[in-house]
């Protein structure tokens, strides 16, 4: 009897031992995976910080301590930016060719995505494969092309000059996600505006158009940030200053005021911020959109 007793007093306590040890596993396992995230977050975020708080250090304080917290914050280094980095002009053309491209990209490469997933014809392949492929093609490998194409018709140094190409690079990958997601659209609410008398126009903006949000919001963050960073096209095709972009006057510090590091990060940070405030203002149509349409249907 005793011996019973004692077995199945051994018996529990090596089931707790063992639910001890899971729990605790499963905690210490939960405690690795959130240390990992919160480093990786940090890492992000100090490197922000540091040039939040920088850009209001005079140049003094810098050249002394570049990690140090300002002990005299000035927005010298704002004013001075922006009047001698010609900012002012660069920030409105850079709200110019984002707008611009990122509507007309939705806009058009839904109606292109329309036309290859409802309205199918023998073209339909060749012509899909062919905007397709734009998404192989680099950047590097039309640069030069495109340079003298624009010469030619004389778009060099004009606003539409930089506004057609950035439409032309972004519409493959809209084009593919647009696709792929309205093929998952019913045809039988499409068939049904048909039978009610609506056109191919009315039956985009009426019905697929508000359906396809989800990846419309998808396409309209990608394309917004790749045309609010993108330096390469504008630094070729434009030498005009009221045609440049915002990163082309940020990299107007790395010249004649490379020792104005001041400027330098007020500069980084006027660039920046827009970014900023577009993810805290639409933070959860960003999460939503991505998760969305980075699925078919």
């Amino acid at each position: 009897m005793g011996t019973r007793i004692l077995l199945w007093l051994l018996t529990a306590v090596i089931v707790l031992a063992a639910y001890f040890l899971v729990t605790r596993v499963k905690f210490a396992r939960k405690v690795l995976t959130y240390g990992v995230f919160a480093f990786f977050v940090l890492m992000s975020l100090l490197p922000i910080l540091w040039l939040l708080y920088s850009s209001f250090k005079p140049l003094s304080e810098i050249l002394m301590n570049q990690l140090a917290l300002p002990h005299h914050w000035t927005l010298q280094n704002y004013a001075g930016a922006w009047k001698l980095g010609r900012l002012g002009i660069y920030f409105i053309n850079s709200i110019i060719y984002t707008t611009v491209t990122t509507v007309a990209v939705v806009v058009f490469g839904l109606m292109a995505s329309y036309a290859f997933a409802k309205i199918p014809n023998k073209w339909t392949p060749f012509l899909h494969s062919s905007f397709i492929i734009g998404i192989l093609i680099t950047l590097q490998a039309v640069l030069i092309p495109l340079f003298f194409m624009e010469k030619s018709f004389m778009l060099t140094n004009t606003r539409l000059g930089v506004i057609l190409p950035y439409i032309g690079i972004s519409l493959p990958l809209s084009i593919y996600l647009g696709t792929e997601f309205i093929k998952a659209i019913p045809d039988s609410i499409i068939e049904s505006a048909k039978i009610d008398g609506a056109g191919p126009l009315r039956i985009f903006f009426s019905i697929i158009l508000p359906m396809s949000a989800p990846v419309a919001i998808t396409i309209a963050i990608m394309t917004t940030l790749s045309i609010w960073n993108e330096f390469m096209f504008i630094f070729i095709l434009t030498t005009d200053t009221v045609v440049k972009s915002l990163p082309i006057g940020i990299y107007s510090f790395s010249g004649p005021q490379t020792t104005e590091f001041g400027m330098q990060y007020a500069a980084l940070m006027i660039g920046l911020l827009p970014m900023m405030i577009f993810y805290f203002i639409f933070h959860k149509r960003i999460t939503e959109g991505v998760a969305a349409g980075s699925v078919k249907g």
